[in-house]
């Protein structure tokens, strides 16, 4: 592909992902709180097995 088609592709999805955000936040919240709750698992499995 060529370099100005390449960045009108990636404007393209930019724009998709920024108007799926705006109108599911909702959804946006929740898998934030679901990825940081794995993170702080995982971080205490670590120090358990560490131990």
């Amino acid at each position: 592909m060529s370099k100005a088609l390449e960045q009108l592709a990636l404007e393209e999805k930019r724009e998709y992902y920024r108007k799926w955000r705006a109108e599911n936040k909702d959804k946006i919240k929740k898998y934030q709180e679901t990825y940081w709750k794995r993170k702080a698992e995982q971080k205490l499995k670590e120090q358990e097995e560490g131990k």
